[in-house]
């Protein structure tokens, strides 16, 4: 599955940042990707309400939910948001096909 992860680094995070400013972030977050199976296919950071974007391949859930867990117990994150890829396009295919099976309460 493609995930899209936005992050908040912590104090923590910009105060080690700060002391290693040459800290390969990228080599870091692929390398961990690649552990679990998946494959970091970007990485941006941002000017704005996060700090990171994260664009990435991953065999399941639970594997993200696994690198979140590692991620967000070092205290180098704040906030992490996991959301999926989706293919809209199948999405509206399978509502087209069920449309007639479903009423609006009260209808």
């Amino acid at each position: 599955m493609k995930v899209m992860v936005l992050a908040k680094y912590s104090a923590a995070a910009y105060a080690g940042l700060m002391k290693n400013p040459d800290d390969d972030r990228r080599a870091a977050i692929a390398s961990m990707m690649e552990k679990c199976g998946g494959k970091m296919l970007d990485l941006q950071f941002l000017r704005g309400e996060y700090d990171i974007c994260v664009i990435g391949e991953i065999d399941s859930f639970e594997d993200m939910a696994a690198i979140k867990m590692l991620i967000m117990s070092s205290g180098s994150l704040d906030e992490m948001k996991v959301m999926e890829v989706v293919d809209l396009n199948v999405i509206a295919s399978k509502a087209a096909a069920i449309a007639g099976n479903y009423r609006a309460p009260g209808s």
